[in-house]
C-alpha cells in the first residue's frame, strides 16, 4: 500500500496505525501528486491511501493520473474534510472509498480492506446527503428499464443502507460468495463500478428512494 499526503504527520500515522495488519503490507509513502505518479511506476501498490487537499495536484487529479496509467489499483481518499463535494470529487475520480482521518486504526484497516474486496468503504454519516444530490442532479427515468430479481433488490436496499458482505450474508442465510455473485448481477445491470455507484444509478431510475437510505 502506498500513502499520499502533503504533510509527514499522516503519513507516519498511517504507517503506525497499518503496522500490524497482515493483510495489507506498507510498501512506500509519497508528499505530493507528483511524487505519487513515480512512486507507483516503482513499487506497483495494489492499494493507495490518497488525501484530498494537496498543493499542484490535489486528490482527484491524482486518482485520475493514477488510474489512467494503473487501473487496477484501489485508491481510498483519506481525509478530515466531510464535505459531500470532496467525497463526490473523488468518488468521480475514480476511487473507490473515503474515510476520515479521525477514525481509529480498526476502522481504517476494514476500510482499506474493504476497497480490496471492491466494496466501496464511505462514512455512513455522509451517505444520505451524497446520494441525495446525486439523485437530484438527475431526474428520474423510471425503473421499468432494469429489472432486478426479489434476492437482488434485497441486497441493493441493505446495500444503500451501507450494509457490508459480511452483515449481507448474515442477514439473508447466504455464503459470502453468494452475495458477492449478486453484486457483479446488480453492477452489470446498472452498469455500475462499484456500490456507490450502483445505489446512485438505482435512485436516478426510481428503483429504491431517499427512504430507503
Amino acid at each position: 500500500m502506498l500513502v499520499v499526503d502533503d504533510s509527514i504527520v499522516p503519513r507516519t500515522a498511517a504507517r503506525a496505525m497499518l503496522g500490524s495488519t497482515p493483510e495489507l503490507r506498507y510498501v512506500g509513502e509519497a508528499s505530493s501528486g507528483v511524487e505519487a505518479l513515480k512512486a507507483m511506476e516503482n513499487l506497483r501498490p495494489d492499494l493507495v491511501l490518497m488525501d484530498v487537499h494537496m498543493p499542484v495536484m490535489d486528490g482527484p487529479t491524482t486518482a485520475k493520473a493514477l488510474l489512467a496509467r494503473f487501473p487496477a489499483t484501489k485508491i481510498v481518499a483519506w481525509t478530515v474534510s466531510e464535505s459531500s463535494d470532496d467525497l463526490l470529487r473523488m468518488i468521480r475520480a475514480g476511487c473507490s472509498g473515503y474515510v476520515l482521518k479521525d477514525v481509529g486504526p480498526s476502522e481504517l484497516q476494514r476500510a482499506l480492506l474493504a476497497a480490496m474486496r471492491s466494496e466501496s468503504p464511505v462514512p455512513r454519516r455522509m451517505i444520505p446527503e451524497v446520494l441525495r444530490r446525486v439523485a437530484e442532479a438527475t431526474p428520474l427515468s423510471g425503473g421499468g428499464q432494469v429489472n432486478l430479481t426479489s434476492r437482488e433488490m434485497q441486497v441493493l436496499r441493505a446495500v444503500a443502507k451501507g450494509h457490508t458482505t459480511k452483515r449481507l450474508a448474515s442477514d439473508l442465510g447466504l455464503a459470502a460468495p453468494s452475495i458477492e455473485t449478486h453484486l457483479r448481477n446488480i453492477f452489470k445491470k446498472l452498469d455500475a463500478r462499484n456500490r456507490g455507484e450502483a445505489v446512485s444509478a438505482a435512485l436516478k431510475l426510481g428503483l429504491i428512494t431517499l427512504a430507503d437510505l
